[in-house]
């Protein structure tokens, strides 16, 4: 029986069991946050604490995203000059006709005056933010650092440009970045616990034990970060994937993802109408599909195949958001794998005191002029692909007409140039 998995359920009656219970917890996120936004966010006038998510100029006005400490996040614009508020807290009056309760579960427009900022906080992630800024001088290297260690926010500048090099899922923290700091912490502590364990409590399983503390730092981390999204949804699959490793159930499963996103969206019903979250979920999907039909490769030919496929299989979705374009995005599979070695690596510079060693790179890097194009996915192609992206968990043929459809339409787009 060795090498058998347990299924996931034992009949179609435990999903049907667990999707009503989902189904009772969503009805009952949204009944909370019906609740939220009649008392609170359904006035025309409403003082409150807001958290500044991001800020950038446009024109003459500085466009700000803002959280309310109700958990509603919307857009506000100001004609005054602001300092960078970036992660801060302020005391503001939100005004101007309320937004209907599904709009405001979804990224809005409000009228806002910020009228007191609050002193920045003696927190642990202010600490490591004020380390992390020491080590440079004003610029892109510091700003990067800040983005791929605490979830802040890059300057619109920086956003667009690493969006027009293909390079914003390096910067905006995921599942990638869970990955990779899970790894760089996984492999030292082995190191060092596995002799220990050999010698003083040899009937403990290390794996497990290694695991365990893996994950209570990643959780650590994700309590330091606050809520991102699509690191929920890393941090969940993580610990369905250890739950049923333990139980000998299969773990690359597009059941297993389901459920993960399902739990998620129950918890959190306005994930529903976050890119960020659909975004990292089609990551992973398109991880899972590559996997369920080339997972017999070499580990070597899978690393490089998988980092190709997963840059053109993305590429439909995302530039139905995004268009931004550039021949420098070609690089960007390759580039995604040497940030997996710079990103730890970049962690143990700044511990060290030593973070701005890389800054010359980095900027001289930045600083290369090159033309940029945009392009955009039609929402009938987009339908289409989504089809054959499912379609191809089952039939190995459509996958290479997924394939095709993806190059087809970045050679169309590139053609047009």
């Amino acid at each position: 029986m060795d090498g058998l998995k347990a299924p996931l359920f034992i009949n179609w009656r435990e999903r049907f069991i667990l999707l009503l219970i989902l189904a009772l917890l969503f009805l009952a996120g949204l009944g909370y946050r019906y609740y939220l936004y009649l008392n609170y966010y359904a006035k025309s006038k409403i003082f409150t604490t807001v958290t500044v998510l991001d800020q950038y100029k446009k024109g003459e006005k500085t466009l700000l995203k803002l959280k309310s400490e109700d958990g509603f996040v919307f857009y506000s614009a100001s004609k005054e000059e602001l300092k960078d508020l970036r992660g801060r807290k302020a005391k503001a009056v939100i005004y101007g006709k309320p937004p209907g309760f599904i709009e405001s579960l979804s990224t809005h427009f409000r009228g806002s005056n910020i009228y007191y900022i609050l002193p920045k906080n003696d927190s642990f992630k202010e600490k490591i933010k004020k380390t992390i800024a020491s080590q440079h001088g004003d610029g892109f290297s510091k700003e990067l650092y800040k983005a791929i260690f605490l979830g802040i926010p890059l300057s619109k500048e920086y956003k667009e440009l690493l969006s027009y090099l293909g390079l914003s899922h390096l910067v905006a923290i995921s599942g990638f970045h869970l990955g990779v700091l899970a790894t760089a912490l996984y492999i030292p502590f082995a190191l060092f616990y596995s002799p220990l364990q050999k010698r003083f409590f040899p009937y403990r399983n290390g794996t497990r034990d290694y695991t365990v503390f893996v994950l209570l730092v990643l959780f650590g981390y994700l309590l330091l970060l606050g809520e991102i999204p699509s690191l929920v949804r890393a941090f969940a699959l993580s610990v369905a994937a250890f739950f049923l490793m333990e139980r000998n159930i299969e773990i690359l499963s597009f059941e297993t993802l389901f459920w993960v996103v399902a739990i998620l969206l129950s918890v959190f019903p306005e994930y529903l109408f976050s890119v960020g979250f659909w975004f990292s979920v089609a990551g992973v999907f398109y991880i899972y599909l590559f996997l369920h039909h080339f997972s017999h490769l070499s580990k070597p030919i899978l690393a490089i195949l998988l980092n190709l496929w997963v840059f053109i299989a993305m590429i439909p979705p995302v530039h139905y958001f995004f268009g931004n374009f550039s021949y420098l995005q070609f690089l960007s599979p390759a580039i995604t794998m040497i940030f997996a070695l710079f990103y730890p690596l970049g962690a143990l510079l700044h511990l060290l005191g030593l973070g701005f060693l890389l800054d010359p790179i980095l900027e001289s890097a930045i600083e290369y002029e090159f033309e940029r194009y945009f392009f955009k996915t039609g929402e009938v192609f987009l339908v289409i692909y989504l089809l054959l992206s499912l379609l191809s968990i089952y039939y190995k043929r459509v996958f290479w007409l997924l394939l095709a459809s993806a190059l087809g339409f970045l050679i169309y787009n590139v053609a047009q140039f």
